[in-house]
């Protein structure tokens, strides 16, 4: 055999060794590739729901929070802060009428009503509420004289009247009134003496009837 025939075998042997070789390696490309592309498929999925989780988790906390806000809401504008209208004009010139104003409900849950505290009360009536100032607490004693309120004995003092107003008897024929307070009873009366319906009418209320202290 020649030289030229020898080689010529050699190379017809060493193509077919060199594609027999590059195929298995173009197999396990393609199933690399194949895997690949499901690896990315399956983290595509997997951040989808995800996604989705996380949109349904910011969307429950958004319903928890508004509705806690809207109890948080409701517990203190019905235990704590309450806008009051004030409707007539018993309590001019410290409150004017058809004027909005905050009661303050938490304030006498931890303590007692002191005299000058503007209250919200119940009207002993039954007609509603009623907005007045306390001139006498519990076991005091009020004397209405002359124009004059006397508390225990001593003379009140009021700077929050107007100039020169007066305070006499609901009963117009009478010029003195003397009250006597219980263990659980308040005297209050408007800041308007002459145009207020209260304690001189109605007689002292109780501790349950008082509502809260106004803001002003």
């Amino acid at each position: 055999m020649t030289m030229r025939k020898r080689k010529f075998i050699r190379f017809r042997l060493h193509v077919p060794v060199k594609w027999m070789m590059r195929r298995p390696a173009r197999k396990l490309a393609k199933n690399s590739r194949d895997y690949a592309g499901w690896q990315v498929r399956r983290w595509s999925l997997y951040r989808l729901r995800f996604s989705w989780a996380r949109f349904f988790e910011e969307f429950g906390s958004a319903v928890c929070l508004l509705c806690l806000a809207a109890l948080s809401f409701l517990l203190i504008s019905h235990f704590v802060f309450q806008s009051v209208q004030v409707l007539g004009p018993s309590m001019y010139p410290t409150l004017a009428n058809t004027n909005y104003y905050w009661l303050n409900r938490f304030a006498y849950m931890l303590g007692d009503p002191h005299p000058g505290d503007i209250v919200a009360l119940r009207d002993p009536s039954g007609r509603g509420f009623d907005v007045k100032r306390i001139i006498a607490t519990p076991t005091q004693s009020i004397y209405i004289s002359h124009g004059r309120v006397y508390v225990n004995g001593k003379l009140m003092r009021e700077p929050y009247l107007p100039y020169r107003e007066l305070t006499f008897a609901y009963d117009l024929q009478s010029e003195d009134e003397y009250f006597c307070l219980g263990t659980n009873q308040f005297f209050v009366m408007g800041d308007n003496r002459g145009n207020s319906c209260d304690s001189r009418s109605f007689g002292p209320i109780t501790r349950g009837a008082i509502l809260g202290r106004l803001i002003q």
